[in-house]
């Protein structure tokens, strides 16, 4: 398996990089393959700031463009949200609002619907519980339920009923431990991935303690998670612990790509190129890239695109 540039030509990026974005798969019929809002922009003195900008990216044509909302009204700047397709909407739900001069921002509790066809934006009030302020959280789609697991995931998650988009519904359903392993652990920055009615949750940082690599399955049917145990790779490799990472399903396995881990030394976070790939059917880990940083290779903060561009691909 190879990394390979898509985009190369300066005016076919977005001007800045950036990391934290949120991304979106978008419908075949759109022509395009996949958003991005949000995130941290980044110059090259390093400097940071949050936007609210919006992209597409087409993998046909090679190419990212801007999208020119056409609505006054627009979520505010944020990093560390979500964003799930529900029906020809993208929806944006949360994040971190970094704020001026370090002062510690704001934690969002808000959902927007950026409508693909009149690209404009709309606010959305769920019917029942309120969203809480949540950042660095995960989010996935099964049919009409939108799945969010935050660090305050343990006995329950929260499910958002979008089966009218109109009128959505946000409740805490509870979950059942393992008879054996209990639930996953709080954590933040971790990766959900939907594959049939089974949501599998990887990795994340806790508030404290050491950086997670344990793997669950919540069978959305009886919402009781399962603790797996993955065989190592033929050479023994199994994934290093990690956070921030980019994950997506095809064909039957779920790719991890990059990310972040603790150094050894506690000076911060180290970031990694390692590309895992889980198979279901034989529950084993299957190494697909070097243990060695890439060359080129997209890290933590754009992994999720490379991957929803996997995705885009396996449904094209």
């Amino acid at each position: 398996m190879e990394l390979q540039e898509v985009a190369k030509s300066g005016s076919a990026r977005p001007d800045v990089p950036r990391s934290g974005a949120c991304c979106s798969e978008l419908p075949e019929s759109l022509g395009d393959d996949l958003l991005m809002f949000g995130g941290y922009t980044e110059d090259q003195s390093l400097n940071r700031e949050a936007t609210n900008e919006a992209w597409v990216f087409s993998l046909a044509q090679d190419r990212w463009a801007q999208v020119a909302c056409n609505a006054p009204d627009a979520p505010r700047v944020r990093l560390a949200c979500g964003a799930v397709l529900v029906g020809n909407e993208v929806w944006v739900m949360g994040g971190w609002d970094p704020g001026h001069k370090r002062d510690g921002g704001s934690i969002l509790q808000d959902i927007w619907a950026l409508d693909l066809t009149t690209k404009s934006w709309r606010l959305v009030e769920p019917q029942g519980e309120k969203l809480p302020a949540i950042s660095r959280f995960a989010c996935a789609r099964i049919g009409t339920r939108v799945f969010l697991h935050t660090h305050r995931s343990t006995d329950s998650i929260l499910v958002l009923d979008v089966a009218d988009p109109k009128s959505p519904v946000l409740s805490t359903v509870p979950v059942q431990a393992s008879s054996q392993d209990g639930v996953p652990p709080s954590r933040g920055l971790q990766s959900l991935t939907a594959v049939g009615d089974q949501l599998y949750l990887y990795g994340g940082a806790p508030q404290k303690g050491p950086m997670l690599g344990d793997l669950w399955v919540l069978h959305t049917s009886c919402m009781q998670w399962e603790l797996l145990h993955p065989k190592p790779a033929a050479n023994g490799w199994t994934p290093h612990a990690r956070c921030s990472h980019g994950a997506a399903a095809l064909n039957g396995r779920i790719y991890f790509l990059a990310g972040s881990y603790y150094k050894d030394d506690g000076s911060g976070l180290q970031p990694t190129a390692e590309l895992f790939a889980y198979d279901i059917s034989s529950n084993q880990w299957h190494l697909l890239g070097d243990m060695e940083i890439v060359t080129g290779c997209p890290m933590g903060g754009i992994a999720q695109l490379l991957f929803l561009s996997a995705h885009c691909l396996s449904n094209a």
